[in-house]
């Protein structure tokens, strides 16, 4: 789910979830944290982002020298204490000993002044850059009430429950955001699925999770999938549905001999195939029950990882930005009761 080059950052991010009692950086993003509208006179989230990750990389640059220089000391000063050591002049073996110890009272009192900056250092930026995209993603008039919680996760029996990728057995998600689409709940996530386990471990999917509630009424499912040129995260369970529509890269399943166009609406169908597979979407995939509906797009690295080595660009974050509302736009016409 996530580059090479963000590993460092990413175990940071991990550890951090993984965490069962609050701590003070909690309150970065409490529960229910409002995701407020930018500022007419705000600075652009591009100039912000990139200004914490430079300003990031470079403390980090200078933990990780002061690492390696108390590491080169230590080994320095011990050397020179085997050394002493060894002598028989006690003096010199009692010197030796006393550097020895000194070493070690030194790297005590540095882990201990140091131990918390790095991550404590790294969540705070988490949390910015999480807030300046959110707030840009979720700026456009037709959201509401949108929040974040920290602290939720998507469980691995909603996207089970959408029958849509087979054999799933592990799932990671974060930045959870619920809110209101033209007064209907709907929920965004990054999501990673997965099937297997230790060295068989695969992604089955790898990108942005929405979950919208439709009116609509039919029996089955209908899965749609919207495929790029090098088709990604294609669905998988779908063992019990035919295609029904293929066209391009465009393809519909459901069950034999469903009236799709009735059951789901023209001006729905006719929204999605607008909807292309190309830059950072790799591919997108719809599954629709009758009340629920979700949206399955896969992004590459650019939008999945936090922006670290490389400087941070927000014309891929602006393209998922119009991928999402014209999902939500989509989503939405299913609540048309007329089709």
């Amino acid at each position: 789910m996530y580059q090479e080059e963000n590993k460092e950052l990413q175990e940071t991010e991990d550890k951090e979830e993984q965490e069962q009692q609050p701590t003070e950086l909690d309150k970065l993003l409490p529960k229910g944290q409002p995701i407020e509208k930018p500022l007419p006179d705000a600075q652009d989230y591009e100039e912000v982002i990139e200004t914490a990750r430079v300003n990031f990389q470079k403390d980090y640059k200078k933990s990780r020298r002061m690492s390696y220089i108390m590491m080169g000391v230590v080994m320095v000063v011990a050397v020179a204490s085997i050394i002493l050591i060894g002598f028989k002049q006690m003096a010199l073996k009692i010197t030796g000993w006393s550097l020895i110890g000194s070493a070690v009272v030194g790297m005590i009192f540095y882990y201990i002044f140091t131990r918390n900056s790095m991550p404590n250092a790294t969540k705070a930026y988490i949390a910015l850059v999480n807030k300046e995209l959110n707030e840009r993603n979720f700026k456009d008039t037709k959201y509401k009430d949108c929040t974040i919680d920290k602290s939720e996760k998507i469980e691995l029996s909603d996207p089970m429950t959408d029958a849509i990728y087979l054999n799933l057995n592990n799932i990671a998600s974060r930045n959870v955001v619920n809110g209101k689409f033209n007064n209907k709940s709907f929920k965004v996530a990054d999501l990673g699925l997965y099937s297997g386990s230790g060295r068989n471990r695969v992604s089955a999917f790898v990108g942005k999770y929405t979950s919208f509630k439709n009116d609509a009424h039919f029996e089955g499912r209908y899965i749609i999938n919207i495929k790029s040129e090098k088709p990604v995260d294609l669905p998988s369970d779908i063992e019990d549905l035919k295609v029904l529509f293929q066209e391009g890269n465009f393809t519909i399943y459901g069950k034999e001999d469903a009236k799709y166009n009735t059951d789901l609406g023209k001006d729905f169908i006719e929204a999605i195939k607008g909807i292309e597979a190309t830059g950072s979407l790799l591919g997108l995939s719809f599954v629709i029950w009758s009340g629920h509906s979700a949206a399955y797009a896969s992004y590459d690295d650019v939008i999945m990882t936090l922006p670290f080595e490389k400087p941070f660009k927000k014309d891929p974050n602006e393209q998922y930005a119009k991928d999402q509302l014209r999902i939500l736009e989509a989503l939405d016409l299913l609540n048309k009761e007329e089709k």
